[in-house]
Order: structure tokens, then C-alpha cells, then sequence
């Protein structure tokens, strides 16, 4: 079995916001994202605790190479942290069938 190292590249905020991050994270070179409603508590308060219909808190996943991974942390911190509540970390991923991450690979 073979591991890739890739980066996990995190971003948790305002469901207002997220379609468009993950749509511009594929242009900046993602093949894919997941997107999921989350609810949680932290410096903020607490976020959609009790709350139905729409969420109003998301959580973005790419799985990328770090130069992928670069582009969409610094598209989320200049064109978002201002406007929206919104945090984004990146964390050391090894996939495996990781091959499909990369571009020359296709």
C-alpha cells in the first residue's frame, strides 16, 4: 500500500459563503471538496445549537497538494476573514489511491 502526503485544508464559517469557496477551491486546482452542516461552540459562541432548517455554520474539506493547498488558504483569508466569521486550518494528510490529487496523474 501506498501513502500520499497531502494537506487537509479546512474551512468552517457562514453557510452564506461556503458554495462559492469550494467552487472557486476547484478552480484554484481541487478535484473535489466535502461540505458539510456542522454545530459547535467556541470564542464565538455557540453556533447552531437548536437551530432548524438551513445551517448557518458549514464545514469546507479539500484534500490537496500544498500548492493547491496554499492558494485556497490565501483566497479564504483575503477575501473572506473580514466580511464573515469564518476560520481555515491546514493538517498534514497520507491518502491512500492519493494519486487522483495530483494533476500530471489524470
Amino acid at each position: 500500500m501506498q501513502l500520499y502526503p497531502l494537506k487537509l485544508v479546512t474551512v468552517v464559517g457562514e453557510s452564506i459563503v461556503m458554495h462559492d469557496i469550494a467552487q472557486r477551491g476547484l478552480k484554484l486546482g481541487a478535484s473535489g471538496y466535502t461540505l458539510a452542516e456542522v454545530i459547535g461552540e467556541g470564542s464565538r459562541s455557540a453556533r447552531n445549537v437548536g437551530v432548524s432548517g438551513e445551517a448557518k455554520t458549514m464545514k469546507l474539506e479539500f484534500i490537496v497538494p500544498m500548492d493547491v493547498a496554499v492558494k485556497i488558504s490565501l483566497h479564504v483569508s483575503t477575501d473572506y476573514f473580514e466580511h464573515y466569521a469564518i476560520m481555515a486550518w491546514m493538517s498534514d494528510v497520507h491518502v491512500v489511491r492519493g494519486q487522483s490529487y495530483y494533476p500530471d496523474s489524470k
